[in-house]
């Protein structure tokens, strides 16, 4: 599942690129349509919740940091390239790593720390693949990190919230959240919300059905069966997906050294995966002699 929400996130970018609307106007969209395709999802789960309490500001909380994502993120992709915006953007693990052992007690080991810096490097050095820009490139850059920072708060708030929120009904209602942020600030902003030819509205649907519902839904759905950090850590394998996307639909194939951190991202998303294994095997191990002693 963790692997096709993946697959489906990579798509995102070429989708962006393609629509013929503003970032923010984009990122409404994409979390408006997103939150109505969830709606028979969390009307279900709200049936089956019965009398659970449901926590509608920490929900709003997440929906406040996805917003900030999206808009941050798109923004980037209209100043930097699409390179360099996703590879910056998929660090996100630095503060999952770092926000989870302050806030959640989620302590790495060392192979996993290992994997994170094997897979942030090739990270970087497919971020210094493309030409030097000047300051509008090194905007872009830096609101893509933006962007990691509030992805990381995201999660952190969704790996709490899913421990007693079922997935449909938390991406429903973030969604749903992200999308209100979002409309406020494209009215802000005064960023068209109309006016949109039919391949423009095509990319956003499929950015919200594929990339969103699918992608992060299935991220959301991880968070509640794996460490928070190996979740994470698996969007870096975005770029490598944005890239062969990239290369197919939007003619740009990419540089040697864009491969050549391709592999060394994989490379670490593999020790971060084997690591996280063992660690549910070993939770596992450890739950089932604790029954058998009880």
């Amino acid at each position: 599942m963790l692997i096709f929400g993946v697959l489906a996130i990579s798509g995102a970018a070429v989708f962006i690129r393609q629509a013929e609307a503003d970032p923010i106007a984009i990122a409404f969209y994409r979390m408006a349509f997103a939150a109505l395709l969830m709606v028979p999802w969390a009307a279900y789960d709200l049936r089956s919740m019965k009398s659970t309490p449901i926590p509608w500001g920490v929900l709003a909380l997440a929906g406040f940091f996805l917003a900030l994502h999206f808009a941050l993120w798109n923004t980037s992709l209209f100043h930097t390239s699409v390179t360099s915006s996703v590879v910056l953007v998929t660090t996100q693990p630095v503060f999952v790593t770092v926000f989870g052992a302050l806030l959640l007690g989620e302590i790495p080991t060392g192979r996993t720390w290992a994997g994170l810096a094997l897979a942030l490097t090739g990270s970087a050095v497919v971020a210094f693949a493309g030409d030097a820009g000047g300051a509008s490139r090194l905007a872009g850059n830096l609101m893509a990190l933006g962007g990691a920072v509030m992805a990381a708060s995201y999660f952190l708030v969704g790996r709490v919230v899913r421990r007693t929120v079922p997935v449909g009904l938390y991406g429903a209602a973030a969604y749903g959240f992200s999308a209100l942020f979002l409309l406020a600030a494209a009215l802000v902003f005064r960023q068209p919300l109309t006016g949109y030819s039919a391949g423009t509205w095509r990319s956003l649907f499929l950015l919200a059905f594929v990339s969103t519902v699918i992608g992060h839904t299935s991220l959301n759905w991880a968070l509640k069966y794996l460490p928070t950090s190996m979740v994470s850590v698996s969007i870096l394998g975005e770029p490598l997906g944005a890239t062969l996307l990239a290369m197919i639909l939007l003619k740009e194939p990419p540089a040697f050294l864009e491969v050549l951190g391709g592999i060394l991202i994989l490379t670490g998303i593999f020790i971060i995966f084997q690591q996280g294994s063992k660690e549910n095997l070993q939770q596992s191990e450890a739950g089932g002699a604790e029954e058998t002693s009880s």
